[in-house]
């Protein structure tokens, strides 16, 4: 980081500036689910549970219905109890307990405590949950492809089942909500280059998606997944996106590949330096810039948008409608 003037005011330096909200969010949601695995992989082992050592664990069992009957849902009202962690446990030792969960799934209608329900599944994340996802995740109605889809960011992408389902889904799928939520679930894996290089391809093709919000995705997965490419022109291109969220995908790509050009530092600079645009978003800049050499006059213009748009800046912003 560049070193201040002498004759600059102390109350004016930045201090070491802390990550805005945004670019926290946006990385957080590239890196993040890749951390859903091993946490839950991390909870089966405390719970003691040994599928190897488990005979019931070797025989293939009957496929839960994605639709119970009346009964089922009559029988399987009761929600699943406060202590989640609990629930977990004995769902991971249980395995009648664990089809009884993915059964009660099907009649739930209450989003709290579906959700709850795929929170335990999600933690008991074995091949049999993994099925359950497949099939809910290739169901035609959209909220039990949805809930199939969270399930699916237990399991590494070096699944190949999962890792198949959802290109083929992409390749597939022309609702943008829909591609952005596929794109989404591509979460880092160390994979063999021969079966990260579709994924990889995937994600180029869609970085010039109509849609923003797909292309933003793709450009944040892109530089968790094309890790042969040149990251530099992509997250260039990205930057001079006429849309914010494009934008800001490019400043997370920054952070996180720690790409180096002058043409990216200018671009940054310029972001940084625009009244026009969102708070955040020059604050997200200026976080970037300080991974580059600036020289003094960059550096000044970094000094001033770090006050501006930094915590103290915020809490004196006069609230919507009290501007000048």
């Amino acid at each position: 980081m560049p070193v201040a003037h002498a004759d600059a005011a102390p109350a004016q330096r930045p201090r070491a500036l802390r990550p805005p909200a945004m670019l926290v969010a946006l990385l957080a949601a590239a890196l993040g689910g890749a951390l859903v695995g091993s946490r839950f992989a991390g909870h089966r082992a405390s719970a003691g549970v040994d599928a190897a050592a488990s005979p019931e664990a070797a025989v293939p069992l009957a496929a839960p219905p994605l639709r119970s009957t009346r009964a089922l849902r009559a029988a399987t009202a009761a929600p699943v109890g406060d202590d989640l962690g609990s629930e977990s446990t004995r769902a991971l030792r249980d395995p009648a307990y664990l089809r009884e969960l993915m059964a009660r799934h099907a009649g739930e209608t209450d989003p709290g405590r579906r959700g709850a329900l795929l929170a335990v599944l999600q933690s008991a994340a074995n091949d049999e949950v993994m099925g359950f996802a497949l099939r809910l995740a290739d169901d035609p109605d959209p909220q039990s492809r949805r809930d199939g889809l969270q399930l699916l960011q237990a399991f590494p992408l070096d699944r190949a089942p999962v890792r198949e389902l959802l290109l083929r889904q992409i390749d597939a799928e022309r609702d943008p909500q829909m591609l952005r939520q596929l794109v989404d679930a591509l979460t880092p894996a160390v994979l063999p280059v021969e079966d990260a290089a579709p994924i990889a391809e995937r994600l180029a093709r869609l970085r010039s998606h109509a849609d923003p919000g797909v292309r933003a995705s793709s450009v944040l997965q892109s530089t968790q997944w094309d890790r042969q490419a040149d990251m530099e022109p992509v997250l260039y291109a990205a930057m001079l996106d006429p849309e914010p969220q494009v934008q800001q995908a490019a400043i997370a790509g920054v952070n996180a590949t720690l790409a180096h050009s002058p043409r990216l530092k200018a671009a940054l600079l310029e972001m940084a330096g625009n009244d026009a645009i969102e708070r955040d978003q020059r604050a997200a800049a200026v976080f970037a810039l300080q991974a580059f050499p600036l020289d003094r006059d960059e550096y000044e213009l970094y000094r001033r948008v770090a006050v501006e748009t930094g915590p103290a800046a915020s809490e004196a912003a006069p609230g919507p409608g009290h501007g000048p």
